[in-house]
């Protein structure tokens, strides 16, 4: 038995938990010696202290089978099982979001429900800040299901600062899942793409691997499915990703190839809500009746333009627009979407490629949705078509979805092609609702 260091009068002036502290560190009076983590550390303890507080080391000194000898822990690590010991001697909980999730395991082993408690305490504190990441997936191991919940619901409305936390990275694949597949998310599909890279990367650090295309892949696996590729941001898809090796050139083609209108077979197409779309549908309206053609090209620089309104606030996420009539050359498939305000001021604007081959329609994917107030009139500007095209005859100047959807077409006086309520081009719009 070592032996007290100083005096023997080492009690004075300390109360009970400093005295019981102070002989577990001293090692006075030890009658339990553990083998703790994959280094076999050695501490001691004392059984009564021990059984006075956690129900399993109770039974596992004074049950049928008492143990003897040492005792082997491998599945906590030194460091934790002490912060264990000093909670167990003290009340003292050295708790942080960087070791909460050992510290909850053992609290949860040795059924120490007051250190769980405060361990939960603090995921709930944490819960709105930029450490939701951290805090979802220990909530996610532990089958915490309102913090769980809880903290999903913070990351998809401030989704740019929680995914740019430290701790983000460190989310299980199980988590990286449940976020990639949100349909409700504020951010950008560029940076969830940036950021499934980021977590990928640090996987492989991890497990000892070079960050190269072909080991994210291995890394990702089905996960690569889940990001919108057609809605990456086309510079970044074409010099970050297209030829890393991430992807097979397959895959690839078929994201250069949704960019010019072509349905895209692995990845969906459809805009991730954005903060303002909880618990709203989603909505398409074609004004057409019927589809012509031809809709002849105009050789200066003209402009189809429509005036829209909704009864309903909306988030505007798709133009849809009127396809070429046969094939396209490369050199006049370029096409600028525009939307204004009910003051005529221009609030986006986007280029669009059109798809090369014949079709009827093609969907203009915004790079993020429009957020349009009900009953406020917005303005769709299209630059004039450089080739042959389809176009809507008959058009419904009103159209309703599910009897309370009210959608208003109305002519544009910025409009200087044939494009009216009746025919032309700008086929409809998707938004949600």
């Amino acid at each position: 038995m070592a032996k007290p260091e100083g005096t023997v009068d080492w009690q004075d002036g300390k109360s009970l938990s400093e005295c019981m502290t102070y002989m577990l560190e001293k090692e006075i009076m030890c009658d339990v010696t553990f083998r703790v983590g994959t280094d076999h550390s050695i501490i001691k303890a004392h059984k009564y202290m021990l059984a006075s507080r956690s129900p399993v080391f109770y039974t596992m000194f004074e049950g049928s089978c008492p143990e003897k000898g040492e005792i082997i822990v491998t599945d906590i690590n030194s460091a934790t099982f002490k912060v264990l010991l000093k909670y167990i001697y003290s009340d003292v909980l050295d708790l942080s979001l960087d070791n909460i999730q050992e510290v909850l395991y053992g609290a949860e082993k040795y059924m120490l429900s007051t250190m769980k408690d405060e361990c939960t305490s603090l995921l709930l504190s944490s819960v709105e800040t930029s450490n939701a990441p951290g805090v979802f997936n220990v909530a996610s191991h532990f089958h915490l299901e309102h913090l769980k919940l809880k903290s999903l619901e913070h990351i998809q409305k401030n989704a740019t600062e929680c995914l740019m936390a430290p701790n983000a990275i460190k989310m299980s694949k199980e988590c990286m899942e449940a976020i990639l597949r949100l349909d409700s998310i504020y951010c950008s599909e560029t940076d969830i793409c940036r950021f499934l890279i980021k977590w990928a990367s640090h996987q492989c650090e991890a497990e000892c691997k070079t960050a190269s295309g072909e080991n994210l892949r291995e890394i990702t696996g089905p996960l690569l499915y889940l990001v919108r590729f057609p809605l990456v941001d086309k510079e970044y898809f074409a010099k970050e990703i297209a030829h890393s090796g991430l992807m097979n050139s397959e895959e690839v083609i078929s994201v250069f190839s949704s960019h010019y209108g072509r349905k895209n077979e692995f990845f969906a197409e459809s805009v991730r809500n954005s903060k303002l779309c909880y618990n709203k549908k989603d909505c398409t309206v074609w004004r057409h009746r019927s589809v012509a053609s031809p809709w002849y090209q105009h050789p200066g620089i003209e402009y189809d333009a429509l005036n829209v309104k909704v009864n309903r606030n909306i988030e505007l996420k798709s133009v849809i627009l009127f396809g070429p009539v046969g094939n396209v050359p490369v050199s006049v498939r370029d096409i600028t979407v525009k939307i204004l305000n009910d003051g005529g001021n221009e609030i986006f604007t986007q280029k669009y490629e059109s798809c090369t081959q014949s079709s009827e329609l093609q969907t203009v994917l915004l790079s993020e949705p429009i957020p349009i107030n009900a009953n406020t009139l917005f303005t769709i500007m299209v630059d004039s078509i450089k080739f042959d095209a389809y176009y809507g005859k008959h058009c419904k100047q009103k159209c309703r979805i599910d009897h309370d959807i009210v959608i208003t077409f109305e002519n544009s006086p910025n409009c200087t092609t044939g494009t009216s309520v009746e025919q032309g081009q700008i086929a409809g719009i998707e938004f949600n609702a």
